[in-house]
């Protein structure tokens, strides 16, 4: 099994990574980041359909709350797509500013909402090891 440290470590790389991969993503031409975009989406399922079957192999309340959270994720991503027109769609100037305008909107929210979601998992580690700390300091008292 991952240590905490190992998917922290992981969570860092990802995290510190993104700017980077986002100015390269801007150098590229049309094509290649439709590609690159198809890819990342499919990078983001896979990583959902992995987190829930790990959260429904654990089989307990903690893992069932995940679930329905990820559940929940999933279902407000799939409103949020519905809500902003494809790009085949924006065919007009005043449609694909419209669009543009939608689709960063969304990545401000989907910022903060990492934010958030890094600051509880900072919490959630934090506790994890100090319940690990005290369940240690108790076995040898």
């Amino acid at each position: 099994m991952t240590t905490l440290s190992e998917k922290l470590s992981d969570l860092s790389v990802r995290v510190g990574d993104i700017e980077a991969r986002i100015t390269a993503f801007k150098a590229t031409k049309t094509k290649q980041r439709d590609r690159k975009v198809s890819e990342l989406k499919a990078d983001v399922e896979t990583f959902f359909q992995e987190l829930e079957n790990e959260i429904r192999t654990a089989d307990d309340e903690v893992s069932a709350t995940w679930t329905d959270m990820n559940q929940s994720l999933k279902d407000k991503a799939h409103k949020l797509k519905v809500l902003i027109e494809s790009k085949k769609q924006a065919v007009s100037a005043e449609r694909a500013e419209h669009r543009a305008d939608r689709l960063e909107k969304n990545a401000f929210f989907a910022i903060d909402f990492a934010t958030l979601a890094v600051g509880e998992a900072e919490v959630a580690v934090s506790e994890a090891v100090d319940a690990r700390l005290h369940a240690d300091s108790v076995k040898t008292e």
